[in-house]
């Protein structure tokens, strides 16, 4: 199991990342096309993303405007050997002199999908950036390997 990890400076204040990253109105502006959220520790979450493939895991701690962390895995689709529950999620959100810094560092992520979830995070945290700082985003929200048809 290794790690797959991103990172993101964004314009914008750390509240505002947070509840983006954090809350299902926040999660289906830049990554779901549904959510439900239960932001505690032990509290579930489930996103469904635009193929109609959903995450869902557990939050393991939260820290308001800091920290959150939760186990992840998938119901289905291309990585359903990854279940829910089986790696680790952890973000951090720090201020910085220009706004925010994001970083994800998601832990036991079998080797053949590191490099899918690590391009994965990296895509979306990039249309988090583009949403907290204004931008309304239409379309499917779904990274595109080179070769592959939406």
């Amino acid at each position: 199991m290794l790690l797959a990890s991103a990172t993101i400076e964004i314009e914008a204040d750390q509240a505002s990342v947070f509840d983006l990253f954090t809350t299902e109105a926040g999660l289906c502006r830049w990554m779901a096309s549904e959510a439900t959220v239960d932001l505690r520790p032990g509290g579930a979450f489930r996103w469904v993303h635009d193929n109609g493939v959903a995450a869902a895991g557990r939050f393991t701690a939260v820290e308001p405007h800091d920290r959150v962390s939760f186990t992840y895995g998938w119901e289905a689709g291309p990585f359903a050997d990854m279940g829910p529950g089986s790696s680790t999620v952890e973000v951090s959100f720090d201020v910085t002199d220009t706004g925010t810094r994001v970083t994800v560092e998601h832990s036991g992520v079998p080797s053949e999908f590191v490099e899918a979830h690590q391009g994965g995070w990296s895509y979306f945290l990039g249309l988090l950036s583009r949403v907290a700082r204004g931008a309304e985003l239409s379309g499917a929200r779904l990274p595109t390997a080179p070769g592959q048809e939406r």
